[in-house]
């Protein structure tokens, strides 16, 4: 855990227990759509209605997670446009031996949509 992140809340906690391998590795799938939550979750907030996520970048897994693990999900806003919103979601794992693994950082874009499912201004909700 990192210094920065020992300080804050987690937007996202949740402890993997389905879909392991037969080696007890997590598939990369199933951390990618915990991400997508994660960063749905700030960006809905702000945006104050649904959005859609238009862009990840890529994704370098620096540890897998294995199951068990409890995976915390942090957010930081690194840019809010006039329809869009771009976050900086990190991942750690809580090891079930109590030692905390950084897993991976990752940029996500998300946009504001209207009630059609169309773009919108995000002071528009």
């Amino acid at each position: 855990m990192t210094e920065q992140t020992a300080a804050r809340q987690p937007i996202l906690r949740v402890r993997a227990l389905e879909c392991a391998n037969i080696y007890g590795r997590v598939p990369a799938g199933w951390l990618m759509n915990q991400l997508d939550m994660a960063g749905s979750l700030e960006a809905e907030r702000i945006a104050r209605g649904e959005v859609a996520t238009v862009a990840v970048n890529a994704c370098q897994f620096a540890a897998p997670v294995l199951l068990g693990d409890v995976v915390d999900f942090y957010v930081e806003r690194l840019r809010i446009g006039q329809k869009s919103i771009t976050l900086k979601i990190i991942a750690q794992a809580l090891r079930v031996d109590g030692s905390h693994v950084n897993i991976t950082e990752v940029i996500v874009t998300f946009v504001a949509l209207n009630r059609d499912g169309k773009s919108r201004l995000l002071d528009e909700a």
